[in-house]
């Protein structure tokens, strides 16, 4: 996510800072330093995001913008320096052995980095950069016929508990997200990965997995009472097309929001219904933060 993929838009939801005040500093300072698409627009990788978020920071506690911004770019040049000296961290070392590990159909080495990847990195960074990455790399390979599907298969299961472990220990919040697979979905990893996200957002995910039917999601909606519902798409059907009035019944007021690999068919079906369709965790993130905020008044 560092080779620019947030327009300013996202990047001032983000981190709290207007469009004018992000325009500004690039303007005087260099900070952020976004890439340019051919037509003209800012997009925003996430070490931008991160460097404005410092920026706010200091400027929050009392230090001019002159100053904090001598002080991201001195963080800047010396993040760069150890990227030269070690271009390979724990994150890129894991992701390569457990892509070995699988091509060799290797149980006990897939099992060895399992267990070592809590202590490679934050939640989040473990799901963007080795489980995303790991199991798009191995359905890549099975649909070339490298692997078998018992290989994706026993990957998925390794990956999906490492996942799961991670929502159990994540901390709780003052609302509630529904996270659920829609009906006759048989995958629920997305979903998985998508409430890990969300608890990293001090909101409490409460997971239903895969094959969630309309009926399910209307009880649960009516009993938690939860701020969002995210749903997962990750095989487009003709079944979830049927369905999405369904699912904006069970949502009722609360505002739902579908993505997944398989949603972007069906984008306009969700905004029809009344929902929102989200092509990525950086919109959602966003969307996450615009309705919360809204609610809190």
């Amino acid at each position: 996510m560092d080779n620019g993929t947030y327009r300013i838009a996202v990047v001032a939801e983000l981190t709290g800072v207007p469009e004018p005040t992000l325009r500004a500093w690039e303007r005087r300072y260099d900070i952020p330093s976004p890439t340019r698409t051919p037509s003209g627009y800012r997009l925003y990788g996430e070490r931008e995001v991160d460097q404005v978020r410092r920026m706010r920071s200091l400027c929050d506690a009392g230090v001019s913008a002159a100053e904090a911004a001598k002080v991201v770019m001195s963080e800047r040049r010396a993040m760069r320096s150890a990227s030269r000296r070690d271009s390979r961290d724990a994150l890129d070392v894991a992701a390569d052995a457990l892509v070995r590990a699988i091509e060799r159909f290797d149980e006990e080495a897939l099992d060895r980095e399992v267990r070592r990847l809590p202590y490679a990195g934050s939640a989040v960074a473990v799901v963007e950069r080795v489980i995303v990455p790991v199991l798009r790399t191995v359905g890549d390979a099975w649909l070339a016929g490298k692997v078998s599907i018992a290989q994706e298969h026993l990957v998925s299961q390794k990956l999906g508990g490492v996942l799961r472990d991670f929502l159990r220990l994540a901390p709780g919040g003052d609302r509630t997200a529904v996270v659920a697979s829609i009906a006759d979905e048989q995958h629920d990893l997305g979903a998985l990965a998508v409430a890990v996200h969300v608890a990293t957002w001090g909101i409490r995910p409460v997971f239903f997995g895969a094959r969630t039917p309309p009926e399910a999601l209307a009880r649960a909606v009516a009993t938690l009472k939860p701020s969002i519902v995210a749903l997962s798409v990750t095989v487009t059907s003709e079944r979830a097309r049927e369905l999405l009035g369904d699912y904006a019944q069970a949502c009722g007021s609360i505002p739902w929001a579908v993505g997944g690999l398989g949603s972007k068919p069906i984008a306009n079906l969700v905004r029809e219904a009344g929902g929102t369709w989200l092509p990525d965790v950086e919109s959602f993130e966003a969307w996450t933060s615009r309705v919360t905020r809204k609610q809190r008044g």
